[in-house]
């Protein structure tokens, strides 16, 4: 019982720890982006970071991201982390995803509203178990599918506000929820209606800090 509440307490600690860092790294260099704004420098750098619990990419995933098209796509990168106390070993990942935001209104002066972003990913983990290629030990065609890499889709909604653009150099701060499942996850369900949908559903939660 002890060990579970010193397992809880840990996951707290690492998750406003993650959220402090989050915010610490956009100040830094939305501050970096202010000094450099006459220069080249700043074209290259990140729009926004990003803090995601769930969703497919990672007990806690920290990313970040480009916008294009008058920020009606993003592209954004993941780093992944499950820690041992939900898999056998602790478990490292990266994220390509492509988000597209088909709507937004403003609600409230310093609030918008994005209630409907369709999204792609694509996800690799590292590790002996979770292979690319077939290991030699499987006969030829064994497996259509490799654990390592996968892909998948999603779609969700995002609260895009003001905070913390009056206390630091960020622009602006979002909270976002998105439901996704994987093709290897549609394909299953597809050849046995009886699995539930939610054991092929993945849902996930974050915030985004702009610059």
């Amino acid at each position: 019982m002890i060990s579970l509440r010193l397992r809880h307490m840990s996951f707290k600690v690492l998750l406003i720890s993650a959220f402090t860092l989050l915010c610490a790294i956009s100040a830094s260099y939305s501050q970096v982006s202010h000094k450099v704004d006459s220069s080249g420098i700043k074209k290259i750098l990140p729009d926004y970071v990003k803090l995601q619990f769930a969703g497919g990419i990672g007990f806690l995933s920290s990313g970040i991201g480009y916008t294009f098209f008058d920020h009606k796509l993003d592209v954004s990168f993941f780093y992944g982390y499950v820690p041992k106390y939900f898999t056998a070993d602790d478990l490292h990942s990266i994220s390509l995803q492509l988000t597209a935001k088909l709507f937004r209104f403003k609600v409230f002066k310093n609030t918008e509203i994005l209630p409907l972003n369709i999204g792609w990913f694509a996800h690799h983990t590292f590790g002996n178990e979770f292979w690319v290629t077939l290991p030699d030990n499987y006969p030829d065609d064994y497996y259509w599918w490799s654990p390592g890499r996968n892909a998948g889709v999603f779609i969700g909604g995002e609260i895009k506000t003001k905070l913390l653009a009056h206390k630091t150099p960020a622009s602006g701060t979002a909270f976002y929820a998105r439901i996704g499942t994987r093709g290897l996850y549609l394909a299953s369900k597809f050849e046995n209606s009886s699995i539930p949908i939610s054991d092929i559903i993945e849902l996930g939660f974050g915030v985004a800090v702009y610059r």
